[in-house]
């Protein structure tokens, strides 16, 4: 990984101009600012699950996409059917374990760190560049999150954690 972060390669992946980071960004904007809307102002459910459908459709349109199953080719409309269920269905998840200290972060810090190992070992670089950061991320914010816990994740954080995995 670090000979990787030093490589010239690494720009284009980071900073060039179809990088699937700046495609997302929109979508992960989305999502956190309902997050945010909800932890401010409280929205009801339905308002919730709308913003974070249209950030799951932002996610699509940027390339995130479930192509197989089980080793299946999918079908386009199975394809957005299935990733905008799968993106809601792991934000939703992170969030609703976000009542105890710890745990939605600890939940996000394991599948972060198993994301960024089963990249390493398929020598995905570009997904062990996003994975590890967020990673490192949550290893800090853990420091302050377990009991008593002083900062929490918020609908903001954990809907964004959930969204990311």
């Amino acid at each position: 990984m670090l000979a990787y972060v030093f490589s010239e390669s690494r720009d284009q992946i980071l900073f060039g101009g179809d990088s699937l980071i700046w495609r997302l960004l929109p979508a992960a904007v989305t999502v956190f600012g309902v997050g945010l809307v909800d932890d401010l102002l409280g929205l009801k459910p339905w308002q919730k699950l709308a913003g974070q459908t249209v950030a799951a459709l932002l996610a699509y349109s940027a390339g995130v996409r479930i192509l197989q199953g089980g080793g299946y080719p999918v079908g386009p409309v199975w394809s957005l059917v299935l990733t905008v269920f799968w993106l809601l269905l792991c934000s939703n998840a992170i969030n609703l374990v976000d009542g105890m200290d710890g745990l939605a972060a600890g939940v996000g810090l394991f599948a972060t760190m198993t994301i960024f190992l089963s990249a390493q070992m398929d020598h995905n670089q570009p997904l062990s560049l996003a994975a590890f950061p967020l990673a490192m991320c949550l290893l800090g914010f853990l420091c302050f999150n377990f009991s008593p816990a002083t900062i929490f994740l918020g609908d903001s954080g954990s809907l964004l954690i959930g969204f990311l995995l």
